[in-house]
């Protein structure tokens, strides 16, 4: 069926490394109240071939459980090659064989940083220039970041780590893993033909594991079998049960940092365009476009693969741009910001789980993709279009008066904030922390 070309240039044109632009922002402010942060104690930077080193054992026991977990419950899971996994003596490279065997980029750089909030940076402190904390691929639209140097032994506030992590995933984690991509780990890692992504953006090869289109019609499926290879909820399993076992053998600083890396992936889910190749159109409409498009009236398939792009990336760039004014001008309360702090929700949702992330947060978001497409497309009409987040002061003239995505927008930031929560709790309940896997 055609309707495979269709979603694959649909998918191919979503912008995968944007799922609420900067994640650190918004675990701040999700995350600010939470007892067991707010009351934890500083916690002591380590390298992670320290905590590889004293907790090797156990940690490939737990990658090893977890491999076999996956292979029987995550649908289309590519199983793990077992020339992969840890071998029982550790080696010289342990970072290497450790990230090999999580099936993540061995190229990432794991810089010892937090990320302040804007207009609370600390201008005396050393800092790295952002090419020292994300891959080459991934520098792009991410230029607008400050990024302050942690020492080795020095004492942290959690909260300043979990929330500096939780922006991690988009920095390199996720690029250049499939068969078909460049790199020394594409023929390796058997994760097979990237499904999707857009060939013209260097990062895009992450967007298997940053989006999830867990709730399509079964039609969609038979036609496009490609968009059930995604792992998002996956990774975010992995890292949950590397978080576990950190705390649970004493190296909080890298069970909050782990946890932020999975907390990244279920955050990505909030957004609506991670969790909907096309939300607002339906299944007849899709297979119309398709069929024109086969008699040669093809101006419909393209204004809709045009859409889908701009709508996901101007909406980007104007929550972005009003979350970020909001803080320098050191304004306190505002909707927005409350959204993300709100726990009103919180006990309406079951508690995390392993499906979680597809039955709960992505479920959620892929039922308000057509009420926030049409509210997007609604202000667009009006706004003006900015070009690109690097160029982020163009939109003074935006003065952020659209009711209707403003509501929408807050509500989604709220999912946001609550399932932030969720997952965070998971990670910290002392119940969990002895358990090596969810």
């Amino acid at each position: 069926m055609k309707l495979k070309l269709l979603l694959m240039l649909l998918c191919g044109i979503a912008p995968a490394a944007w799922g609420w632009s900067n994640h650190t922002v918004g675990s701040y402010l999700a995350l600010q109240d939470l007892p067991a942060l707010h009351e934890a104690p500083l916690v002591e930077v380590e390298p992670l071939e320290q905590f590889l080193a004293q907790q090797y054992g156990a940690i490939a026991a737990l990658l090893d459980e977890q491999e076999r977990f996956a292979r029987q419950h995550f649908a289309q899971y590519p199983p793990r090659p077992d020339n992969l996994k840890l071998p029982a003596v550790p080696g010289d490279n342990l970072r290497h064989a450790f990230l090999s065997a999580l099936r993540i980029n061995p190229q990432i750089h794991l810089a010892m940083v937090i990320q302040p909030l804007p207009g609370q940076d600390q201008p005396q402190r050393e800092h790295l220039k952002a090419e020292q904390v994300m891959v080459e691929q991934t520098l792009s639209p991410w230029n607008r970041q400050r990024f302050i140097r942690l020492t080795e032994g020095e004492k942290v506030m959690p909260l300043a780590v979990l929330a500096s992590a939780a922006d991690e995933p988009d920095y390199g984690h996720d690029i250049n893993l499939f068969s078909d991509n460049a790199g020394e780990v594409a023929a390796l890692y058997g994760f097979g033909p990237q499904p999707f992504g857009d060939e013209r953006f260097q990062y895009s090869s992450q967007a298997p594991f940053h989006m999830g289109f867990f709730h399509e019609n079964p039609v969609v499926y038979a036609a496009a079998g490609f968009l059930e290879r995604s792992w998002p909820h996956w990774r975010a399993y992995q890292y949950l049960g590397l978080a576990r076992l950190a705390f649970a053998t004493g190296h909080p600083y890298w069970g909050y940092r782990f946890l932020g890396w999975g907390m990244h992936h279920v955050q990505d889910l909030t957004q609506p365009y991670h969790a909907k190749p096309l939300p607002g159109v339906g299944l007849l409409s899709m297979l119309l476009m398709e069929g024109k498009a086969l008699a040669g009236y093809d101006s419909d398939k393209h204004a809709a693969i045009e859409r889908v792009a701009t709508r996901h990336m101007e909406v980007e760039k104007y929550q972005a741009a009003w979350l970020s004014r909001l803080l320098r001008n050191g304004q306190r309360v505002h909707p927005m910001l409350q959204a993300y702090a709100d726990t009103a929700q919180d006990a309406s949702y079951p508690p995390y789980s392993v499906d979680y992330l597809r039955d709960v947060v992505s479920a959620q978001s892929a039922a308000a993709g057509a009420a926030f497409d049409e509210a997007i497309g609604q202000w667009l009409a009006t706004a003006p279009v900015t070009s690109s987040f690097s160029t982020g002061n163009q939109v003074q003239r935006e003065r952020y008066d659209h009711p209707q995505l403003n509501q929408q927008l807050f509500q989604l930031l709220g999912n946001f904030g609550a399932h932030s929560r969720s997952y965070a709790r998971a990670g910290l309940a002392p119940s969990e922390r002895v358990s090596v896997a969810p």
